[in-house]
């Protein structure tokens, strides 16, 4: 019965093409051995509006916590028949992590487009031993709303939606391209409720965890790399060396195809020749090439080799949409930054011109939109990203995406009436897939299509400007009237990352960016702007922010204002997708307290147009009071094993984070030590830590350290935060 009940739903497109057996299995686990009918969804959608309260009486009412005395009411875990994280990737180029998640059905979300709708949260961790342990990456989110059941112009059904949640990766432990690094990536999703931090196996009521691997970019080399590659004597080296020794090493351009060198890597690997010349045999049969001479002297060249031009060009048109390689398994749209995402899997360790210190190959997708319904294609751009051969793949292969921006703007429409726009991408190995017609597919790669909700957000302004964020902040979710500070619910406007997990009230710190709506008629126009700052409750005018930028995570433009006056001219949107139109330097500039930020726009001929009301915000660089000493032992912090070590602590801030104690060396694993009191999320004036040793804690010199954080949003990223520090040394039995 199971069996036949799992091929229908299979069989029913309206749940999406990525469902698999495992999902049946946990659907059918939750669901106490039935298939989710049209009883079950409506007890789950009660239960869903109930979630909040029921929880608040049992925080285990689901079933989804371990070790804990709450008993569970109904067990309801890891179910996907609302929500699915199908796809993990990441863009080498701009270091950010994507998760593609399905969301299926027409309600169950919180209510309609005009009203707050629900989160659907995203964790992300990162593991470098393949799953032994986790690092937690950071937390990300978009808005999901009920969007009703509908059919296109194809007659297709327009669920599942597919959006995507991206979280940029900090602190990455990248390496030289001679040792590539391939970590495993776990994202957990979770409706309603956050992920919480530092548990990589926790599990989501509804929503789904899944495990990828991808490819870290290699660190450049450094001219002290070249030093120590020729076991150069440093002593030999003139002492003006010095100042260029960290400096990286000049990229030279990739070399141009050849089909020499490139059945030299590939033939060591037994990669067939109609893969690895694709590039000349896509040339070569371009409509409009009729170099004769070109053709003759690459036969001559493939018979040098040993290769029958013939034989191959007949293999090379024989199919196309071969998915052996490479294949695109996902396509959304990033709710929050605007972009098309498609997400492609690297399926074998070979066949992609060379390894990791060499050109490789590049991987190109085209994307494509019909946004308001027509069956016509509108070509948007193409994206790209190198690939190379590995040695040692994993199982699940390299998942890497791309993206474009959206261009969703124009296309928008009132929340009170829901709008689905299908949108097509297009994989190609070696050569760009074709920019006029949607349906040429490619000889390696393949095509996707999917639906997406077009975000019913504001049209830019034609005639003033406007602050959208700052510090990536949205200015609705400041306080920018009189505390300067974020208010309840705060979130990156690209991430969709609480600017604090427990939602207080944060002030800035760093750079602060400055995001506003733009037009491209601004760019075309020749429109200029300025960013304007001054202290709060000022009757000046105001200086300008004259610091270099650069306009995002992706794509990347180093913008420079005028050093006297500030002006900038307008970019257009697609060089500048997230409207980052400024960066405000307040670190060692300005002194803590309340300050005033504006926006003035001007025409080509520095003629003013407009300006923006002045915008509070509360600047915070201090960093938090850490101290730590030892109370127990000898006065030179000596202590025996079986001792309880002891000591006292001091962790406060205006704006308190968190605190944390650690023991190190971490070789020995020594626990970390309990303290008093037990909150790690308030400030601490007077407290107390211990540990309590034993006889199997090596004799050997030990560190406990206080790592204090404020709660202030510095240099307009998810993760910086203004730090204290201290710690204290004690010897066991030495």
């Amino acid at each position: 019965m199971y069996l036949r009940q799992a091929v229908a739903l299979l069989m029913d497109d309206s749940w999406g093409n990525s469902i698999s057996m495992v999902s049946i299995d946990r659907l059918r686990w939750n669901w106490r051995g039935t298939m989710p009918d049209d009883r079950n969804v409506e007890r789950a959608l009660r239960l869903r509006s109930e979630l909040h309260q029921l929880l608040a009486q049992n925080p285990n009412h689901f079933g989804n916590l371990k070790d804990t005395k709450f008993a569970a009411q109904l067990e309801i875990v890891h179910d996907t028949i609302f929500e699915e994280v199908s796809c993990v990737g990441f863009n080498p180029d701009t270091d950010v992590l994507e998760a593609t998640i399905q969301v299926k059905r027409a309600n169950g979300y919180g209510g309609d487009l005009c009203s707050p709708g629900s989160t659907e949260w995203v964790r992300f961790y990162l593991s470098y031993d393949d799953g032994a342990t986790w690092e937690d990456v950071g937390l990300g989110s978009f808005k999901a709303h009920d969007v009703p059941d509908s059919v296109d112009c194809h007659k297709d059904r327009t669920k599942p939606l597919i959006y995507t949640v991206a979280f940029p990766l900090n602190d990455q432990k990248r390496r030289r391209c001679t040792s590539p690094v391939l970590p495993l990536v776990r994202a957990i999703l979770s409706w309603q409720l956050q992920p919480p931090a530092g548990q990589p196996n926790w599990n989501p009521i509804w929503g789904n965890a899944l495990d990828r691997h991808i490819q870290l970019r290699p660190t450049r080399r450094i001219f002290h790399d070249f030093i120590e590659d020729f076991d150069i004597d440093l002593k030999k080296i003139p002492d003006w060396w010095e100042t260029v020794l960290p400096l990286p090493i000049p990229e030279p351009d990739p070399a141009p195809f050849s089909i020499a060198a490139a059945a030299k890597v590939a033939r060591a690997d037994k990669v067939p020749a109609h893969r690895f010349a694709t590039p000349m045999l896509a040339a070569a049969q371009k409509v409009g090439f009729q170099d004769q001479s070109f053709l003759l002297a690459q036969s001559d060249e493939l018979s040098s080799l040993k290769i029958d031009l013939t034989e191959i060009v007949g293999a090379f048109n024989n199919d196309k949409g071969d998915t052996a390689y490479e294949q695109i398994n996902c396509l959304g749209l990033d709710y929050n930054r605007d972009l098309l995402v498609s997400t492609l899997q690297i399926k074998q360790s070979s066949g992609f011109s060379g390894p990791p210190c060499s050109a490789g190959s590049v991987e190109y997708v085209a994307f494509w939109v019909d946004y308001d319904n027509t069956c016509d294609w509108t070509y948007l751009d193409t994206a790209k990203v190198v690939v190379h051969d590995y040695a040692k793949l994993p199982a699940d292969g390299l998942n890497y995406w791309v993206g474009v921006p959206a261009q969703t703007a124009k296309h928008a429409t009132s929340c009170k009436e829901p709008k689905v726009g299908r949108i097509r991408a297009v994989l190609s190995w070696g050569t760009p897939p074709s920019s006029t017609d949607p349906f040429d597919l490619p000889r390696w790669g393949n095509a996707v299509e999917t639906h997406i909700e077009i975000p019913s957000r504001r049209r830019p302004p034609t005639d003033t400007p406007e602050i959208r964020a700052l510090g990536r902040i949205p200015v609705e979710s400041i306080d920018t009237t009189t505390t300067g500070l974020t208010t309840s619910g705060a979130v990156f406007v690209e991430f969709g990352s609480p600017a604090d997990s427990l939602g207080r009230p944060c002030p800035f710190g760093g750079v602060v960016t400055v995001h506003a709506y733009a037009n491209d008629a601004f760019a075309a126009a020749g429109r200029q702007y300025r960013a304007m700052w001054r202290p709060a409750g000022s009757s000046s005018s105001g200086s300008p922010v004259t610091g270099d930028f650069v306009t995002g995570f992706w794509p990347v433009v180093t913008r420079t204002p005028d050093p006297v006056t500030g002006y900038t001219p307008y970019l257009p949107t697609a060089l500048n997708p997230f409207g980052q139109l400024a960066a405000w330097q307040t670190r060692g500039v300005v002194v803590d307290g309340l300050y005033e930020i504006r926006l003035e726009m001007v025409d080509a001929a520095l003629n003013p147009i407009g300006v923006t009301d002045w915008h509070t915000l509360r600047v915070d660089n201090t960093k938090p009071d850490a101290d730590i000493t030892f109370t127990s032992g000898t006065a030179c912090n000596k202590a025996n094993p079986g001792d309880v070590v002891q000591g006292t602590f001091t962790a406060t801030d205006p704006y308190f984070g968190s605190y944390s104690l650690v023991t190190l060396p971490a070789s020995l694993s020594p626990p970390n030590p309990t303290h008093t009191p037990v909150s790690t999320t308030s400030p601490v004036s007077s407290g107390t830590w211990q540990l309590v040793t034993d006889g199997n804690w090596p004799m050997c010199g030990y560190v406990v350290q206080l790592h204090v954080y404020d709660r202030s949003i510095v240099d307009s990223v998810p993760w910086s935060k203004n730090y204290g520090y201290d710690d204290v040394g004690f010897c066991l039995g030495l």
